[in-house]
Parts: C-alpha cells; sequence; structure tokens
C-alpha cells in the first residue's frame, strides 16, 4: 500500500504538470490507458453514425415531400383541356423539359399527354413535334 500512495504523489506531480500540455497528456494516457484510446474512438464513432441516421432521416423526410408535391404537380396537369389550350404555347424545348420532369416523377402518362397537345400546336415541317405531312423525306440519324 506504501508502494501505491508513494506513485500516487509522482502521478499527481507529473499530471499537474501535464496539465498545461494537453497534447502531451492526451499521448501519454493513451499510451498508459490503450482501452481509453479505444473507448473515445468508438465513442465518436457511435457520435457520427448517430449524426449520420439523423442526417438520413431529414432527407427521407424531405425527399418524401418533394415525391408528394410532385405527384400533386402532376395530377393537376393530369388534365387534357389545360394541356390542349397552354401547350401549343410552348417552345419544343420547354415542352420536353415538361416531359422529362414528368417522367422523372414517374408519370409517363402526363408526358405524353402535354407532349401530345404541344404537337397540335407545331405547324413548321422544322419543329421537333411536327405530326403533319412533310414535303420532303426526312433522314433520321440515330445517335450512338
Amino acid at each position: 500500500m506504501r508502494a501505491f500512495k508513494r506513485l500516487d504523489t509522482v502521478f499527481a506531480t507529473t499530471k499537474s504538470l501535464l496539465s498545461h500540455m494537453p497534447a502531451v497528456w492526451s499521448r501519454l494516457s493513451c499510451a498508459l490507458n490503450p482501452w481509453g484510446a479505444l473507448r473515445a474512438e468508438r465513442e465518436a464513432t457511435v457520435l457520427y453514425l448517430t449524426y449520420a441516421a439523423d442526417t438520413v432521416d431529414i432527407i427521407e423526410t424531405r425527399l418524401d415531400q418533394y415525391r408528394d408535391a410532385a405527384c400533386e404537380f402532376a395530377s393537376l396537369f393530369n388534365d387534357g383541356m389545360l394541356a390542349s389550350h397552354v401547350a401549343e404555347r410552348f417552345t419544343c424545348s420547354e415542352a420536353e423539359g415538361i416531359a422529362k420532369f414528368f417522367r422523372a416523377v414517374e408519370h409517363p402518362d402526363v408526358a405524353d399527354l402535354w407532349l401530345e397537345c404541344h404537337a397540335e400546336g407545331d405547324d413548321d415541317e422544322d419543329d421537333l413535334h411536327y405530326q403533319g405531312e412533310r414535303s420532303e423525306p426526312v433522314e433520321l440519324v440515330l445517335a450512338s
């Protein structure tokens, strides 16, 4: 017991000297107690995993909100009367953008409706969605 009391004063003196140098103390404590370093690493890992799980929950909630909004938007735009009055006034690239959006949110029927209604307004042979008869044969080049 006396030996431990003598060591206690040595450790107390060392600890008070090292308290002014925290980097040295952390290295020394890791060398003296490797389990403490593993515990600190485990606690940090738990903290990071908790943060990651919270982030995933937030993102999942936000994606559900976006999905619901896109479905509501698609249900509003799934109106033939609206599409026939508005879609023919869009440029081809605008109509393609709308169709691309509806296909991305898994509503291809709404995309086809808007492209079909847009094509009714395309009266120039150079338009992308022109459905009338062409005066010259058109060569289609497939991109690879």
